[in-house]
């Protein structure tokens, strides 16, 4: 079993509807995707508990802090985010999150 991926979105968010056929394509695969709208409580509440991981990307990333870009991916076992404001993330991004990996 590959690991579960943790997807944060939002509605009318361009790049979570772009990201969604390369979604469906990893589910296709075997990847599994736990989806939380962080307009909901329990998306909102995911992307609280992980506050601190998406700084740390945001940091890195030279992004503001305090915030998420959406759609943001989580992989919770090592606690490591993908989130990009500018863009979708790739096949490959998602497929090194899913592997314990940061994307680059």
């Amino acid at each position: 079993m590959k690991q579960k991926i943790i997807e944060l979105w939002k509605t009318n968010c361009e790049h979570c509807e772009a990201v969604k056929s390369t979604v469906e394509e990893l589910e296709k695969e075997g990847f599994t995707f736990e989806k939380h709208n962080i307009e909901e409580q329990d998306g909102e509440a995911l992307w609280h508990g992980y506050a601190n991981e998406i700084d740390v990307n945001n940091k890195k990333m030279d992004y503001e802090l305090g915030y998420i870009y959406t759609p943001t991916f989580i992989n919770p076992q090592t606690r490591t985010v993908l989130s990009l404001n500018d863009r979708e993330p790739t096949k490959a991004e998602l497929i090194q999150l899913a592997e314990g990996g940061e994307s680059k």
